[in-house]
């Protein structure tokens, strides 16, 4: 079985050799092992060769080579359905990336959408603000212009009650005036009049003592 195999295995390789211009029983042999570690697990042939050099019959060293050869492919296959293969592996990350590539994609299409979204109601919210900023402002420059009419009117109040304050107290203080000018004048009246009876008493109490003194002189005299 070995050696049907081998020979098997190397006719397609032969042919190819002899397309490629290869001579010679080297060449031969390498391209022979070169194909069985590419395609082969184990190389019945040198294998069988291998146990006929160590002093066993081609039949049991056949039949070795063949158990051998069996449990090897069994665990292959035991391998195989235990572990995936390289390129079923490819095969599943390629569609993972794939996936992955798809859900970026998705993503990227649902954030932008997101953010046009986003910035549609920014821009709502902005003209909101602004609106209400206009309306806020108007309504302060309105109660800054009553505020200043109120002022205003309430100076030109406070004006006038001032300009009647000042004068009140220039009559006042003219009223005032004039009653000491009067109280002066009366206290001035009142010291001469008062100077004037004084002299006129004195002049009585002068006359008065002339005349006891001559009537005095006179009863002396007599």
């Amino acid at each position: 079985m070995a050696s049907r195999l081998a020979r098997s295995s190397l006719q397609p390789l032969a042919t190819l050799h002899a397309r490629r211009g290869y001579s010679g029983p080297g060449s031969l042999e390498e391209a022979r092992k070169a194909l069985v570690s590419n395609h082969l697990l184990v190389d019945t042939l040198d294998l069988t060769k291998t146990f006929e050099k160590t002093g066993l019959p081609r039949d049991t060293a056949e039949q070795l080579a063949r158990d051998i050869s069996a449990v090897i492919l069994l665990n292959k296959q035991k391998m195989d359905e235990a572990f995936v293969k390289q390129s079923m592996m490819e095969k599943i990350i390629l569609e993972q990336e794939a996936r992955i590539q798809g859900f970026k994609n998705e993503l990227s299409k649902t954030q932008d959408m997101l953010q046009a979204s986003v910035n549609k109601d920014l821009e709502r919210q902005q003209s909101y603000l602004d609106k209400m900023k206009a309306e806020v402002r108007h309504e302060i420059d309105k109660l800054s212009a009553s505020q200043r009419l109120d002022m205003n009117l309430e100076k030109g109040r406070m004006r006038d009650d001032l300009q009647g304050i000042r004068d009140k107290t220039t009559e006042l203080v003219i009223k005032v005036d004039r009653d000491v000018n009067e109280l002066r004048s009366g206290v001035e009246k009142a010291k001469n009049d008062t100077i004037k009876s004084v002299i006129t008493i004195l002049g009585t109490f002068s006359a008065m003592a002339f005349t006891i003194s001559r009537f005095v002189q006179m009863s002396t005299g007599g």
